[in-house]
């Protein structure tokens, strides 16, 4: 655990997600919870050792079932966009087994530990902004599309914090669950352009940065855009756009991750901006311009 301000902590060092927590007079606010069973009841039990009142809230910036399987073991009330607590509320009383699969699959070695557990819906959820006033400390959160349309931002105004979620990954490959690349290329340029002074962002996974560090995220969706663009102005199919798996392979490290699960991943990607260009191009055939 590394405290990056005064009573501000992250841990960066979990398999999977980055998770902070911000200490107020009233009680714990956490951001994010591990992902896997051991590591967030690790992390619930380190908590308690830095405060004396327990987690009031846990804020989920997306709703990758990485983040949200444990989040029952920080025992608070859930705070999300809008569209994390809609999927949330979409599940039965247990999650469904494709995402305790697909972990399963990313990591092998810990899928013994995963178990379709009571879904936690959210108690809170906002679609464009909140401000979350607790124990004498202000947090902004603000919807920022990325690799979802449920990704959100937590800034801490007074300290100049921002924990980005997986807008902003640092090493890793980016990838891409919903239709909406050009949203996550603005918002890496809403971060850019950020107005004030910005003294640490928290990526959603990696390293801390002291600076923006979208530049990579950004050249890989561009260039994932050109090579989709051409396959759809050139008339191939969907299915096609797998040739590029390769070349986007070799763009970010792949560590510990099975190759054959993030090939799958990347090729999702790619599925994404493909029907996002196909979706753009009919568009401005039908209305004359583009949404």
């Amino acid at each position: 655990m590394e405290q990056i301000a005064e009573n501000v902590y992250i841990e960066t060092t979990y398999e999977g997600v980055n998770v902070g927590a911000v200490i107020t007079s009233q009680g714990i606010i956490a951001i994010d919870a591990p992902t896997y069973p051991r590591q967030a009841r690790d992390w619930t039990m380190r908590l308690q050792t830095i405060s004396p009142r327990p987690v009031i809230f846990t804020i989920l910036t997306d709703y990758h079932s990485d983040r949200v399987l444990n989040a029952r073991w920080l025992n608070a009330p859930i705070i999300a966009h809008q569209v994390t607590a809609e999927k949330l509320a979409g599940y039965d009383k247990r999650y469904p087994s494709n995402l305790l699969e697909n972990m399963a699959a990313r990591n092998p070695y810990r899928s013994r530990e995963l178990s379709g557990g009571a879904v936690e819906k959210a108690a809170i959820n906002f679609t464009h902004s909140f401000h979350l006033y607790k124990g004498g400390v202000h947090l902004l959160l603000l919807a920022a599309p990325g690799p979802t349309s449920g990704n959100l931002w937590v800034y801490l105004p007074a300290k100049g914090i921002l924990f980005a979620g997986d807008t902003l990954t640092m090493g890793q490959h980016p990838l891409l669950l919903e239709p909406i690349s050009y949203q996550w290329l603005n918002t890496l340029q809403r971060l850019d352009s950020w107005p004030d002074a910005l003294h640490t962002i928290v990526p959603g996974r990696g390293a801390v940065q002291m600076d923006t560090g979208g530049a990579p995220i950004r050249d890989y969706l561009l260039r994932m855009q050109e090579r989709v663009r051409t396959q759809v102005t050139e008339g191939k199919t969907r299915e096609e756009t797998a040739v590029y798996i390769p070349e986007f392979l070799e763009l970010f490290p792949v560590g510990n991750l099975p190759r054959d699960w993030l090939r799958q991943q990347i090729k999702c990607s790619l599925d994404h901006i493909y029907d996002e260009i196909q979706l753009a191009g009919k568009i401005i055939t039908t209305d004359g311009f583009r949404s």
